[in-house]
């Protein structure tokens, strides 16, 4: 048909190519810009498991918190994620992982749950602590020094002094036997003595080496005592400084009753060590049997620890140990597409500033 020709009574209404040339492509092509945006918005929910473990997750009004939460807020926010937080019970992290559970958070980094699931980095990490009642002072160095350590320190010092004080009788006691007598017995007697006196620097005065060999000894022995004493005072310190300072695993906790939350990377690592524990649903429980005379210590993370005594207002004391580490991180199913953002997104907030305000909000700290 010509243009501007006017169509006649018997020709088609529309020519066939009409039907699949470009007004079908076009139609295609209105469909799917019809379409395209709710196909975009549909966006599949991300499940994620929630084990309560204050300050890192906490459940109140119906509200999850804490520094493992908004760090995963904030992941998500940045990776452009819908999510739905679900409730894990302690110890269930690889049940829920099992079960469906795209990630979980928090959890301990261990050798078992890094052979079962995908862990990101660590975004904390801290020491070991036992958390223990309080006693008065006195009664806590006494306890202290009413140990076999003690007893053992005591040992080892009177050997050291005794074969000093020998050495110098030894070259004293025939021109010098006016302060160490000649006879055996009260000669090791006048040597000991004077490496103790020499030892702690008191100096009486009473006795002293008179001979060249006597007194080379004695410089020899002086310069060395700076440093026994230095150790001794340290040594000291640690025995009798009852609930004070840092404690030391496992001995600290050696012979007493240990209270631990089951599945916690305490629980492993006081199996390893081979120290019976008896295990607790959470930290609360393991603290709340210190408190009610159930358990000697309770021994757990020692921000985990700190927190659940301040919040519960237990009244108990808690102290760190100078080793150990608790690492915690998010547990991913194995071979998960959302372990490499996540893991990408987790450590340039770590990094940030915005992560250690939060993580410093929780945990405190400088």
């Amino acid at each position: 048909m010509r243009p501007g020709a006017a169509r006649g009574a018997g020709e088609p209404a529309l020519p066939l190519r009409a039907w699949t040339g470009m007004p079908v492509l076009r139609l295609a092509v209105l469909l799917f810009l019809l379409l395209a945006p709710g196909m975009a918005g549909a966006q599949d929910v991300i499940t994620v498991g929630v084990v309560e473990r204050p300050p890192f997750a906490m459940l109140e009004s119906g509200t999850y918190s804490g520094a493992a939460v908004d760090l995963w807020r904030m992941i998500a926010e940045r990776m452009g994620l819908s999510y739905e937080l679900v409730p894990v019970p302690p110890g269930g992290a690889l049940e829920a992982l099992r079960g469906g559970a795209d990630l979980v958070l928090p959890v301990d980094v261990s050798t078992g749950m890094s052979a079962a699931a995908d862990l990101t980095q660590p975004f904390h990490i801290g020491p070991l602590g036992i958390a223990e009642t309080g006693s008065p002072r006195l009664l806590s160095v006494v306890s202290g020094l009413l140990t076999l350590e003690f007893a053992r320190l005591i040992g080892a010092l009177s050997v050291l002094l005794l074969v000093v004080g020998a050495a110098v009788w030894a070259v004293e006691r025939r021109s010098n036997d006016e302060m160490f007598n000649r006879t055996p017995l009260r000669g090791l007697g006048d040597g000991f003595w004077w490496a103790g006196v020499t030892l702690t620097t008191i100096g009486y005065g009473d006795k002293a080496p008179a001979t060249f060999a006597g007194r080379a000894i004695a410089m020899v022995w002086m310069l060395v005592g700076l440093a026994v004493s230095a150790a001794l005072t340290a040594a000291l310190v640690t025995i009798a400084g009852g609930q004070s300072g840092e404690a030391r695993m496992p001995r600290t906790v050696e012979d007493r009753s240990v209270a631990v939350a089951d599945g916690s990377a305490a629980a492993g690592y006081l199996a390893i060590e081979g120290v019976p524990a008896t295990r607790y649903e959470d930290a609360l429980a393991a603290l709340r049997a210190v408190a009610d005379g159930r358990a000697d210590v309770a021994v757990g993370a020692a921000s985990v620890l700190s927190h659940v005594v301040a919040e519960e207002d237990l009244g108990l004391t808690v102290r760190p140990s100078v080793h150990d580490p608790v690492m915690m991180a998010i547990a991913l199913p194995p071979g998960s597409a959302l372990a490499r953002p996540v893991n990408r997104a987790l450590l340039g907030l770590v990094q940030s500033e915005t992560g250690g305000d939060l993580m410093r909000r929780y945990l405190g700290g400088d």
